[in-house]
């Protein structure tokens, strides 16, 4: 049992720790009491109605003129109205706001009577907030002091103060950092056909069209499209960003190469909107573009712009095969005179596996993963035209030949593939595709050998050795 001195002495020490929170919670109530009191404005930011920035820029005065958005209009709540017309950027604004209504003086000068000391006479900026009730919020913006720690302002009818530097960033954003910089903004799944015109490029157009899930090209000619590359360009131009805005009118073109664009791109949405983006010159890492959605010529980052410049290699489709395994129906493997035609099998309660098998031998059933992964993850190389006498001769006794028919529920066209190796090089064609492919010769080895290895499980005969007739034993004379 604790001696009753030892709980007198545990009760002090509790008393004192309590007295200790007390006086500590207190100490920062006083001080945030005192900062509140030492703040050079009271408002709260969402009551302000209007932002006026004035500075000296290159020796010439600038006025950039904020309203908020009125009630429910979709977008930023913001809107510049001098010296362009633009969006605003909500989250520069709103800084702006926060940071003005909690500027607290680092020192207050009272009585200071020669404001050009200060560079207050005539300041170089000077910030008004107007609130949707009541009198204008005025902040006038001089020097730096000594150490570039603080800066001298001065609220209208107030003292001479200085200010943390750190906050002065915060309170006069470029009109570049407030503006909007989106040139092109739509829903991707909105699109139903894109047009893309590169003026060094054969062909120079080429157009695509949706189809349900996919991308078909139609012009040059009919061929199936690669998705990830033109979703890729789809993502891209639904969120296209400017870097800068070199002109706010597109009257003269030509300085920025735009009177003869280097790559024209147009997004039909399903409503019957046209877009259209145009890409010029090219300066200090950066390219010029105009849109159909902004008034201004802006640039990109060349990386951005390359995106926005792919010829038909990168939008045609280089898959081999894309084969769904679940809409896989009958699957027919020839190779070097050998044949086998597996059927699917009904897949098993509580499995994910699929299996098929050949026929002629139930109760055998073989995986097809490994095939089907193979192929899907083979790509060409390159694509000769199917005239071509090498393909033609290569491919006139394939060394395989791969028919795969779809499941009866399922909307899909047979695929056939017919692939040979030719010395170093390795052809495929497919039934899906126009042109001849050229694939690497390892990926062709890696296809024959699984090829072989399933027409080895399903069509060899279990060789059972032959019974020897019996021997007569010979007769004792």
């Amino acid at each position: 049992m604790f001696k009753r001195s030892t709980w007198i002495l545990l009760g002090l020490a509790v008393a004192a720790l309590l007295g200790y929170f007390l006086f500590d919670n207190f100490q920062q109530l006083r001080q945030q009491q005192q900062a509140e009191r030492a703040r050079l404005f009271r408002f709260a930011p969402d009551t302000i109605a209007r932002i006026e920035i004035r500075q000296q820029k290159d020796s010439q005065p600038e006025v950039i003129l904020l309203e908020r958005a009125p009630e429910g209009e979709e977008g930023s709540r913001w809107r510049i109205r001098q010296p362009i017309q633009s969006a605003a950027l909500d989250f520069p604004v709103e800084q702006l706001l926060n940071t003005f209504s909690r500027l607290t003086p680092q020192i207050t000068l009272e009585g200071a009577e020669d404001l050009g000391a200060f560079g207050l006479d005539q300041p170089r900026h000077q910030i008004a907030l107007f609130p949707k009730e009541g009198d204008p919020y005025r902040l006038a913006i001089g020097n730096d002091n000594f150490d570039g720690s603080g800066f001298y302002a001065q609220p209208e009818g107030g003292e001479v103060v200085l200010l943390a530097s750190a906050q002065k960033g915060s309170l006069l954003p470029s009109l570049l950092a407030l503006r909007d910089k989106t040139l092109l903004r739509f829903e991707t799944a909105a699109v139903k056909s894109l047009q893309v015109q590169l003026a060094e490029a054969d062909p120079e157009v080429v157009r695509l069209q949706r189809q349900e899930d996919t991308w078909q090209i139609v012009e040059p000619r009919e061929l199936p499209a690669d998705d990830l590359n033109v979703d890729r360009l789809l993502n891209t131009l639904s969120r296209l960003q400017a870097v800068e805005f070199p002109a706010e009118t597109k009257a003269e073109l030509a300085p920025y190469g735009l009177e003869k664009p280097s790559a024209q791109l147009s997004v039909e949405l399903k409503d019957g909107k046209t877009l259209s983006v145009a890409l010029g010159s090219e300066k200090d890492g950066q390219v010029y573009v105009i849109t159909s959605e902004n008034p201004a010529v802006a640039t990109l980052l060349t990386t951005t712009a390359d995106i926005l410049r792919p010829d038909l290699e990168e939008l045609r489709d280089h898959r081999l095969a894309h084969l769904n395994p679940n809409q896989v129906g009958q699957v027919t493997l020839e190779s070097q005179g050998e044949r086998v035609t597996l059927n699917p099998l009904p897949q098993e309660k509580g499995s994910l596996e699929l299996r098929w098998e050949n026929p002629e031998r139930p109760g055998q059933p073989v995986n097809l993963s490994s095939l089907f992964s193979s192929l899907n993850a083979a790509r060409a190389k390159e694509f000769v035209p199917e005239t071509d006498p090498d393909a033609q001769k290569a491919l006139a006794e394939p060394d395989l030949k791969l028919t795969f028919e779809p499941k009866p529920d399922t909307d899909q066209e047979p695929l056939t593939l017919r692939l040979t190796s030719s010395g170093l090089r390795a052809y495929a064609q497919s039934s899906r595709q126009p042109d001849v492919a050229v694939i690497d010769l390892s990926t062709f080895n890696s296809i024959e050998t699984e090829v072989k290895r399933l027409l080895e499980t399903t069509t060899e005969e279990e060789s059972q050795p032959e019974s020897s007739p019996p021997t007569a034993s010979p007769q004792s004379p």
